[in-house]
C-alpha cells in the first residue's frame, strides 16, 4: 500500500474567508480526480468538506466511527468559554457558521480570516496573530494537539457544521471487491447521524456559503436533531430541535428543515445570497 498526497485548491488558496470562494468541492475535487483517473483507489475526506451531491463514478463506501463533532477554543490565555474572552479579542476563523454564532453571542469580538491546516492555525495563536482560534475538536484530537484546547464548545449550544468530526471513505462505484472490504469500516449510527445532518444542508441548498449548524445525536432508539441558522451580524437567529425514532430520522429532518425556513431561515438565506 502507498499513500498519494494531493493538494487541493482549499489548501493552497488561503487569502480570504471560505464562503467567498465560488468553488464546489474546494477541499475534495482534486482528491476525487485522483481516484477517478486511477492514481488512487481510495480517498479519505473530512465529510463536512464534501458537496452534498454525489460525484458521478464515486461512492462513499464507509463512514467510520465519528470523532467529536464539537468546536474548540484554542487561546493564548486561560479562557474557559466564549463568555470569558476579553472585549475586542481577535477570533480567527473562516467559517461563516462560526462567525454568525460568535456574533450572536458576543458582538464585541473581532472575527478575522484564518486559513491553513490545523497546525498552521494553532501557530497563529501562539504567535499572537490572533487571540483565539475556533477549530474542530476532531482535527486537534487526530493530530495529538488536544492539549492546545482551552475550552470545548458543547455542540448542543454552539452547533457544529453538518458531518463535522466524520470521515468519508470514497471509492469508485465499480470496484465491488474494494467496496466489500471498505464496508467493514462503516459505523451505522455515525452514518445515520451525519446523513441526517447533510440532508438538512442539502435541503437548505447550501455549503460553506451559509451559516448553518446541524447536530444529530442518536440516543438509544431515538435521534435528537438540532439546527441553527443565523444572519452574519448575529441578530436574526433561528434555532430549533426535534426528536424522533431512529427509523424516522429523514421525515424528522424534513419537518425540521421546513420549520427552520418558515421561522425566518428563508429570509436569512435570501439576504445572504443577495449580497
Amino acid at each position: 500500500m502507498s499513500v498519494l498526497t494531493v493538494s487541493t485548491k482549499g489548501d493552497t488558496d488561503k487569502r480570504d474567508f471560505l464562503h467567498k470562494s465560488d468553488s464546489q468541492g474546494l477541499f475534495t475535487s482534486e482528491v476525487e480526480s485522483a481516484v477517478l483517473d486511477g492514481r488512487a483507489d481510495i480517498a479519505v475526506h473530512s465529510l463536512k468538506d464534501m458537496p452534498t451531491a454525489a460525484t458521478p463514478g464515486l461512492v462513499v463506501a464507509a463512514i467510520p466511527v465519528r470523532e467529536s463533532p464539537a468546536d474548540a477554543l484554542v487561546a493564548s490565555g486561560q479562557f474557559g468559554s466564549i463568555a470569558e474572552l476579553p472585549s475586542g479579542a481577535k477570533v480567527g476563523t473562516s467559517s461563516l457558521r462560526r462567525i454568525a454564532q460568535l456574533r450572536h453571542l458576543r458582538n464585541d469580538l473581532e472575527c478575522v480570516p484564518l486559513r491553513g491546516n490545523v497546525e498552521t492555525r494553532v501557530s497563529k495563536v501562539a504567535s499572537g496573530a490572533v487571540d483565539v482560534a475556533v477549530i474542530a475538536c476532531a482535527g486537534l484530537n487526530r493530530l495529538a494537539l488536544s492539549d492546545r484546547i482551552s475550552a470545548i464548545l458543547p455542540p448542543e449550544q454552539f452547533v457544529p457544521a453538518p458531518a463535522q468530526g466524520a470521515l468519508a471513505v470514497q471509492i469508485r462505484c465499480d470496484d465491488r471487491e474494494l467496496a466489500r472490504l471498505v464496508s467493514q469500516l462503516d459505523h451505522e449510527p455515525s452514518r445515520i447521524a451525519v446523513e441526517t445532518e447533510r440532508y438538512i444542508l442539502a435541503s437548505m441548498q447550501g455549503g460553506c456559503s451559509i451559516p448553518l449548524g446541524v447536530y444529530a445525536q442518536i440516543q438509544g432508539d431515538s435521534i435528537a436533531i438540532r439546527a441553527v441558522i443565523c444572519d452574519l451580524e448575529g441578530r436574526k437567529y433561528v434555532k430549533l430541535s426535534r426528536r424522533a425514532a431512529v427509523g424516522e430520522a429523514r421525515p424528522c429532518a424534513e419537518d425540521l428543515t421546513r420549520d427552520m425556513l418558515t421561522a425566518g431561515g428563508r429570509e436569512i438565506l435570501e439576504r445572504i445570497r443577495s449580497t
